[in-house]
């Protein structure tokens, strides 16, 4: 019986987003400030986020750090991000329609790739690549991956994810 070994991220310190082009380019112009979920994916305080931007551009343009997180009732959320959501109040209410809990992942030190990354390169560099319908977390191997693809230092980012404690090794039959 062959057997794979595959590491598996458990501790989220780099969440890969797929953004649809218009709040990416308010990320990258710096209007946007503050992206909007739903669910609360794990990311805290100096976490970092990869911005792959969807359809029809199919890129992974650039990085930002987790400045904060913030948690309110949607009504709430409002008063906090309304000027760095990129949104207008209708699309806001409309976005969080139906949910209690509403949560902003402040960012801050946005850099665009020295080399975005296209979608085509990506599948032909990362066996079984597909961009995320919302986010994913990365190992440290496709963050050094993705900084070769990209011709960008991921020094910074590397080293905050050294020792990966919460890393584990799962064998694959």
């Amino acid at each position: 019986m062959n057997s794979k070994s595959i590491k598996v991220s458990s501790d989220g310190y780099v969440l890969l987003l797929s953004l649809q082009p218009r709040y990416a380019e308010l990320i990258f112009n710096g209007t946007k400030k503050a992206e909007l979920r739903r669910i609360r994916p794990r990311v805290d305080r100096g976490d970092f986020l990869f911005i792959y931007v969807s359809s029809p551009e199919k890129i992974l343009l650039g990085s930002c750090e987790v400045q904060k997180v913030t948690q309110s009732s949607p009504n709430n959320l409002w008063t906090y991000v309304n000027k760095d959501s990129g949104l207008k109040k209708a699309e806001f209410l409309e976005y969080f329609d139906g949910a209690s809990t509403g949560y902003a992942i402040f960012i801050q030190n946005v850099q665009k790739f020295n080399q975005p990354i296209k979608l085509a390169r990506l599948q032909q560099e990362w066996d079984g690549f597909h961009p995320p319908q919302s986010y994913r977390y990365l190992t440290i191997e496709e963050v050094d991956s993705i900084g070769i693809m990209a011709e960008h230092d991921m020094t910074n980012i590397s080293m905050r994810l050294q020792p990966r404690a919460k890393q584990v090794e799962l064998n694959i039959c």
